[in-house]
């Protein structure tokens, strides 16, 4: 079965039946392996809250909270060398080295904290470092996901991302909690125990099988070549993900960082909101996000193309209805925007297990992250320049703008939904 020959041709290929998997907690390793893999994420949400608020009571330095938070971005650039090594040398020999770069980091950083040191370079290094490793271990573990889990690859790692967006909300909750007993030293000892909960079960076994013997390969390429083209040519190949990608990359730069500055400052300054408040609308926002991610992950049978398209439909028209100043439609289209966005990214991330063939998951994923990541570092860019050229409301309309131009490609390219649920074929360019 072949996809679609171009955006927007005609696909002899009937539509392949829809497949079922069964839910992934019904699964006990699976279980196990969520576990760990939430308590990783709990502790880098606390870390992610807990660190620029110490930093911002000891320098006051926006500055200085800037430049620790670019370490996360700045990781995000080995991506695709990370991919590399998890299609050429098997995704276990990123997960373990990962967590252990992360914990060596975090440690560093803890006691230099501890000790009152508040140098930025030293301090960058460390958060850097453990970007570093954590960039390494996600590379790792999703790329394994389909082994590891092969009746129900999809479904898990879309309820893997659902629990990740879980723990960006419980995550500053434990902040307030228990900042008062614990102090922000303590919770980066407490990031620094959740690092080793993943390794615990990884020393219970649950963790990706030892890469298969390479086929024999082809001169110049071949399935465990390690060429990152062989990755980028996956997702060229398929029109789905390419779609996929083009409307990511259209709400990365509408729908990033840039918006939500954008809609905190106009909580406040066009409606009176108070800081209390506006945090309020934003965990509301949080929410509704995590409800459209789990509309996609938790539902039987996965309909990218419908999730994607209705998800791209309702986050474009919120950003045009946020440009309308009245209050009842702006919180409204504050919520359905978050759903939106949510299902969208649910849809994204379990497409590429879906439809990436294995052998080059790790180096397509990859380029994805890095892609998706420089667009979204424009966000924060883009929109205050906009906004002080055009104005607030007019703003809002201009990133609605770049969201239809996703919607627009993503419309374009519907035949290729047409043309069956089954994967790329197993070598990128490929036909069957």
């Amino acid at each position: 079965m072949t996809v679609a020959s171009a955006p927007g041709g005609e696909s002899s290929s009937t539509p392949a039946k829809e497949e079922w998997e069964p839910s992934p907690f019904r699964s006990a390793r699976f279980n196990v392996f969520a576990a760990g893999n939430t308590a990783n994420n709990i502790g880098e949400a606390v870390y992610a809250t807990a660190l620029p608020l110490l930093m911002y009571e000891r320098t006051g330095s926006l500055a200085v909270m800037a430049l620790l938070a670019g370490a996360v971005p700045a990781a995000m650039l080995l991506a695709p060398a990370f991919g590399v090594v998890a299609d050429r040398w098997g995704p276990r020999v990123l997960v373990v080295p990962g967590l252990l770069l992360q914990a060596a980091a975090a440690l560093a950083m803890t006691l230099l904290l501890r000790a009152g040191h508040d140098g930025s370079a030293t301090l960058f290094l460390c958060a850097l470092l453990l970007a570093i490793g954590g960039s390494a271990y996600r590379a790792g573990w999703m790329t394994g996901i389909p082994a590891m889990f092969p009746d129900r690859k999809v479904r898990a790692r879309g309820t893997l991302n659902s629990l990740f967006f879980a723990t960006t909300l419980i995550g500053p909750l434990i902040v307030a909690a228990t900042l008062p007993w614990l102090g922000y030293i303590g919770l980066l000892w407490f990031n620094l125990l959740t690092l080793f909960a993943p390794i615990v079960v990884w020393a219970f076994g649950i963790r990706p099988p030892p890469p298969a013997a390479p086929a024999s390969a082809e001169p110049g390429g071949g399935a465990r070549s390690g060429r990152l083209v062989e990755g980028w040519r996956a997702v060229r190949g398929d029109h789905r993900i390419l779609a996929m990608l083009v409307a990511q990359l259209a709400l990365g730069v509408a729908c990033g960082t840039g918006l939500n500055a954008l809609i905190v400052y106009d909580l406040g300054d066009t409606w009176d909101l108070s800081s209390r408040q506006a945090a309020g609308a934003l965990t509301a926002m949080n929410v509704a996000m995590l409800a459209g991610n789990l509309l996609v992950a938790q539902r039987k049978r996965f309909h990218p193309g419908r999730s994607l398209g209705l998800g791209m439909v309702v986050r474009t028209l919120s950003l045009l209805l946020l440009a309308v100043p009245f209050w009842p439609l702006f919180v409204a289209a504050l919520v359905i925007g978050a759903l939106g966005q949510g299902a969208v990214l649910s849809t994204a991330v379990m497409m590429r297990v879906k439809y990436l063939p294995a052998e080059v998951l790790g180096r397509a994923t990859g380029l994805l992250w890095l892609l998706t990541g420089a667009a979204s570092l424009l966000s924060p860019v883009v929109t205050p320049l906009l906004s002080e050229a055009l104005g607030t409301r007019q703003t809002f309309l201009a990133l609605g703008a770049v969201a239809c131009a996703g919607l627009w490609y993503l419309h374009r390219t519907r035949s290729a939904w047409t043309a069956g649920d089954s994967p790329a074929p197993s070598r990128p360019g490929a036909e069957k």
